[in-house]
């Protein structure tokens, strides 16, 4: 398994966007598959913000995750953010969404990014296990969620 950038792999972005819309998508009804796939591909930065990044075995996407200016338009001053974290069910229990998160992470002390952000209503312990620190509980789109901040230590 390795990680890499997704706009090395365009073949990817329709897949990987499909897997986003399946996993997300309810909780944005006016949101289509579409305007997920344009915002995925505008996302495909490399050694910048935006940027994606997929984990592959060979050429097979397992998932992905996104470094991103802004996910939590309630908090637009918090920036930039780790999101869409995704990995197939299949390939789950294998580390695969730590080394997304850890590549994002990379990613983004290389731009000299102090502190990053995420929201998630389910992955706490994943993130918490990786540094990752509890900033705020709320209610977002009708969703409790919990915003985590990673500092960067240059």
């Amino acid at each position: 398994m390795h990680i890499d950038y997704l706009c090395d792999h365009p073949e990817l972005i329709e897949e990987l966007a499909t897997l986003n819309f399946e996993e997300w998508g309810k909780y944005r009804p006016e949101d289509t598959l579409e305007a997920r796939t344009q915002r995925m591909r505008a996302a495909c930065g490399k050694g910048a913000i935006p940027s994606v990044v997929v984990a592959l075995e060979g050429s097979r996407l397992l998932g992905g995750a996104l470094l991103i200016e802004n996910d939590l338009k309630l908090r637009p001053k918090l920036t930039p953010w780790l999101a869409g974290v995704y990995v197939k069910a299949e390939e789950r229990g294998r580390g695969v969404a730590s080394q997304l998160v850890n590549r994002v992470v990379a990613e983004a002390a290389a731009l000299g990014v102090k502190e990053l952000y995420l929201y998630t209503d389910a992955a706490q312990s994943l993130y918490a296990r990786l540094g990752w620190e509890v900033i705020e509980e709320m209610v977002y789109e009708e969703l409790p969620v919990t915003v985590m901040k990673y500092t960067i230590k240059h």
